[in-house]
Formats: C-alpha cells, structure tokens, sequence
C-alpha cells in the first residue's frame, strides 16, 4: 500500500487529524461513534461496484479518521446483491436495527428507486452515488445523488456528437432490460433529433445469446456515422468485435462507468476499447484538485470511476455531519446534504440543491491503453 500523505500523532488525550472532515484541526476523540450504513452489491455480478465503492469510504476514511468534534464513524455494510427487494430490507435493518445516521448506496437505479419509496417512512438519508435515473430524488425527500443523472448524460452526448463532431446520422443500441440503457437512448435520440440529427435505427438488445455480426451486418450498410452504445460491457465489446470482423469502424460511444467495469470484469477485453468515445465523471489526465490529490496518494492502486464516486459520497456526508451541531440527527444530515455548495470534489465543485440533484461537470474521454483520456468537459 502506498505511504498516506498524512500524519496522526496522539499526545495525551489529542488527535492532530490532517484533514478532519476537510480541515486541518486539533481533535478531542469524544469516544462518541455514530453509524453509516453501506448497502451495495457485495456479491453477484456487480460486485465490482460495491467492492470499488467502499474502496473509495474506507480512502476518505483513513484521510479523515474523526469528524471534527471528535466522534467516530463506524460502518455497518448491507449486500443488497443490486436487487431491489434485497435494497428495502437492507434499508429496513440498517435504520430499525442498527439504527444508522445515514445511508450511501452503490447499487443501482433499480434498488434504489425501491429504497425511494420507503426513505421517508425511515426518515434516513440516503446518499445514491451510482444511481443515475432523474426518479430517484422525484419519490423522495430523503434521496439524494451524487452522480448526473441520465436526462443529462444522454443530452449531452448528443449534443456533443451533433454540435461537436459535427455528425448526421448515428444508429442507437439499448439493453430491453435496462432502465438505465432505455433512458440514455431515448434522452440521446430525443436530443440529436432535435438537433437536427438523423436516426439511421435503433436497435434493441434482449438478455438472450446475441449474434452482434447478424445485427451490426444490415446497420453497416446504411453508413451511421457512430453507434451509440449505452450498454452493458459485454455487449460493447462483442459489437466492437462483430465490427472489425466486417471491417468496418465507425466511431462509437459508450455510457459512463464502461472503463471500470471492463477492468473489473473483463480485463483481457480491455484493449479493444481503444478509441471507443465515453461519457464519464472523471478522466486521468487533467489536474486534480487538492482534495484529488490527497485521495490519489491515500488510495491503494488506481482508482476507478465507482470508487471516486464512493470517494465524493462519503466525503459529502461527512461534510454535511460536520456541518450538524448534532452529527447524527437524520433530519440535518439530510438538509445538510441538500445544502451543498460548491464542495471541492476529486477533480472540481459539487453542489447538491434541495431536490436532491446533484450539479456536476460531465467529461467526454476517449480510452486509450486502459486509460480515460479527456475530450471535453460540459457543465
């Protein structure tokens, strides 16, 4: 593990934290410890979030060991598998059981659309850092996202391909099953076609066995410009595959997060991401800020997008318990996070207004040798 680029010295009954929540300060261990809850999927296939994500905790953790009055985060962790049912019982437990402050989420939109509906019974904030359906915060006052959400992920990248690349025709994938890959879709075609923009097809793709060469065949004759690709990682390397089996190489665009999850779960695939064009939070080769880079050199390896949006999470809570004179009153916690201005991310500000959206730039990379590198930023 790489050397923490902080100090922690005990004189008498003294913590010096560098860092406490943010600041650097002389800290008292009140020996109060107040509960944070993680629900994620720990196990089944998308265990590489949560696993990434707490990552991600446990680095902001180790920077920031004690709120600055003193009290102790202690984490209690729900594997909810990314299973809606598994998310609310998981929520059930965490607030009447092990009574936690708080709540940050890794699963995604579906788990926590279903943790929406019963956040406001509990009372108990809930930070959703992966989840990026614009319903989220809409079914709940206690719901909260850390990530942009889909309306604006999908617009933007069609407004960068039309505007920018100065494209006409793009044809357009997305998984049947898929909340998250029908609402890009339809936020990407809604927006290119305004734009004046043309549709050469969309294409749905079930959870069955794909044969991508059949599929892509008929669309390459038509000549669409770029295939917009916000799909799960197997089905974006299996069309770039069936692609350079035809020979054929229009440009492509993926959703945010495909570079994590390639690395996580595919990583002998990785290479032929090479030149593929994605929406993301982040990117490895523009300046971090000075919170970035303590994350950087506290961080064991490289971190991906899941765990630097457990990083921010994490972070903001903290931020906004600190801001508490009760650290671990639900009910300020939550307006506290819905009062978010301007927080210092990894790589810029962070505002999170009173309905729970969260106002963040969106970067537009390029992958090359497993690495995101920067295009463009929008805000």
């Amino acid at each position: 593990m790489k050397q923490l680029m902080y100090g922690n010295i005990l004189i008498g009954t003294i913590l010096l934290v560098v860092g406490a929540c943010g600041q650097e300060s002389r800290v008292a261990p009140s020996g109060n410890v107040i509960k944070i809850g993680i629900i994620a999927p720990f196990s089944g296939t998308d265990l590489d979030k949560g696993g990434e994500g707490l990552k991600g905790v446990e680095t902001v953790m180790r920077l920031w060991p004690l709120l600055a009055n003193g009290d102790k985060i202690e984490i209690v962790k729900k594997d909810d598998g990314n299973e809606p049912a598994r998310a609310v019982k998981a929520l059930q437990e965490l607030t009447e059981v092990d009574q936690v402050a708080a709540i940050v989420t890794f699963s995604g939109s579906g788990p926590v659309l279903a943790m929406a509906g019963a956040a406001d019974r509990y009372k108990t904030p809930i930070l959703a850092t992966l989840a990026t359906h614009p319903d989220i915060t809409r079914r709940s006052e206690y719901v909260s996202q850390v990530c942009f959400d889909d309306i604006f992920q999908g617009q933007v990248a069609a407004a960068y391909v039309r505007d920018e690349l100065l494209l006409d025709t793009v044809a357009v994938f997305r998984n049947t099953d898929s909340i998250y890959s029908s609402n890009l879709a339809t936020e990407f075609e809604r927006k290119f076609v305004s734009l004046g923009g043309r549709i050469s097809d969309t294409v749905s793709l079930s959870a069955e066995a794909k044969d991508y060469t059949a599929v892509l065949k008929p669309l390459s004759a038509k000549g669409p410009e770029l295939l917009y690709l916000p799909l799960k990682a197997e089905d974006v390397i299996g069309i770039i595959e069936a692609a350079a089996k035809l020979n054929w190489m229009p440009l492509m665009m993926a959703g945010d997060g495909i570079l994590a999850t390639v690395m996580a779960r595919h990583r002998e695939q990785a290479d032929l991401l090479d030149g593929l064009l994605t929406t993301d939070f982040y990117h490895y080769t523009n300046k971090l800020t000075p919170f970035g880079e303590k994350v950087r050199h506290a961080y064991d390896g490289r971190a991906t997008s899941f765990a630097i949006l457990g990083v921010e999470g994490f972070a903001i809570l903290c931020d906004a318990m600190n801001r508490c004179s009760e650290p671990a009153s639900r009910e300020c916690i939550n307006d506290k996070i819905r009062t978010t201005s301007n927080f210092t991310g990894v790589m810029g500000p962070i505002t999170i207004g009173s309905d729970g959206k969260a106002q963040r730039p969106l970067v537009i990379n390029t992958i090359h040798k497993k690495r995101m590198v920067f295009m463009v930023k929008v805000y």
